[in-house]
């Protein structure tokens, strides 16, 4: 069987991103280009050796005619859009859409009832439809917003972001629990991920507390002058992706506080590692990562005094109380594995199902 050929038109490359594509490489005979951004100043994610993509290329470096010529002399059989922003990606989806070859974007975007995405929901859901055959959805919330764009049925798929799994879950099965009396916070330092808010109510919880855990936060922003001030609290910078597992092993529960949060990788990566969760109602994956005294426990967003006695709450639990919802957690995080993410993308090229199932439970021999 010949190599299916990808073509992805993406963003920033994420750690989770090449997670997947490493994945797809390893599991079926694929051969990967790409188109990127670079990283953003406060997210300055070091690829390092990437081995999950054979052609890459700097989006800025060409223009419209030549990133063309490019996807042409490669000639994909599937592209995947992760950025709707950038013209000249919707364009060429829409050249090779009117040539059969499927086209694929990511939608991370929940429906908000905005005027803005009214809006947009009445002039471009016909343009898109003439680019993009297939939304590739977060979660439920996204799938809502989906459907409003006029996709339906077979047109929507699931588990866009899938962390990286693999990495993660070891933490959960170290067999030494070394693990501190330490909340912690992984996310640019901003007003929009709920810091001031995170800052507020772990200065209360402080105050009631005989024995208040620290706050260890992960990340960078406007507000790193802020989180370096607060007493309990240690800013680590941001952390490569290989190296936050030892962070998360370090930590007893992960704090979400976000204002605006279409989805947060990190509960995902959380779970992954087996910790239990705190988040705000707003988070997309917390509506399939997190339930409420479960594995964790779900606030109001921008509700200081609720994030306050959540903090009290999963400080207050026994060890073997966190322990059950750090084993609940780690059942949930297994809804998104890389694995899920390559077989979902080869089954739009019409690789068999025995394949793709083989791949999916780890083996990669062609079921008989």
């Amino acid at each position: 069987m010949s190599a299916k050929r990808i073509a992805i038109l993406d963003r920033e490359l994420a750690g989770y991103t090449l997670a997947c594509l490493r994945i797809l490489k390893q599991n079926f005979k694929v051969v990967t280009m790409v188109f990127h951004y670079s990283p953003a100043a406060n997210a300055p994610f070091d690829h390092g050796n990437i081995e999950g993509i054979d052609y890459t290329y700097n989006r800025k470096d060409y223009t419209f005619k030549q990133m063309l010529e490019i996807v042409e002399q490669f000639g994909p059989q599937i592209i995947k859009i992760g950025s709707w922003m950038d013209p000249a990606y919707l364009k060429i989806g829409r050249l090779y859409k009117k040539k059969g070859i499927p086209v694929i974007a990511g939608l991370n975007t929940q429906s908000d009832g905005s005027v803005g995405q009214r809006l947009y929901r009445q002039y471009v859901p016909l343009y898109l439809k003439r680019c993009i055959d297939y939304l590739w959805v977060t979660g439920d919330r996204q799938t809502a917003y989906a459907k409003k764009l006029g996709y339906n049925g077979n047109q929507i798929r699931y588990g866009l972001f899938c962390c990286d799994w693999n990495r993660f879950a070891p933490s959960f099965y170290m067999t030494e629990n070394k693990s501190e009396d330490a909340f912690l916070f992984v996310g640019k330092y901003t007003s929009s991920k709920g810091v001031e808010d995170l800052l507020n109510a772990y200065r209360n919880y402080r105050r009631s507390a005989d024995n208040p855990w620290k706050l260890y936060c992960a990340g960078d922003g406007v507000l790193k002058g802020k989180i370096e001030r607060e007493p309990g609290v240690e800013n680590f910078g941001f952390i490569q992706p290989k190296n936050l597992p030892k962070l998360m092993q370090k930590s007893k529960a992960l704090v979400l506080p976000s204002l605006v949060e279409t989805w947060g990788i990190s509960i995902q990566e959380a779970t992954a590692a087996g910790l239990p969760i705190l988040c705000s109602d707003v988070c997309g994956a917390g509506g399939h990562l997190v339930q409420d005294n479960y594995n964790g426990f779900v606030f109001e967003a921008g509700n200081t005094d609720h994030l306050t006695e959540s903090l009290i709450m999963m400080s207050n639990l026994s060890e073997y109380e966190r322990n059950e919802m750090s084993e609940a957690g780690f059942e949930l995080s297994k809804q998104f594995k890389p694995e899920r993410w390559a077989s979902t993308l080869m089954k739009l090229i019409g690789t068999d199902n025995n394949t793709v199932l083989a791949a999916e439970t780890g083996n990669t021999a062609k079921l008989s």
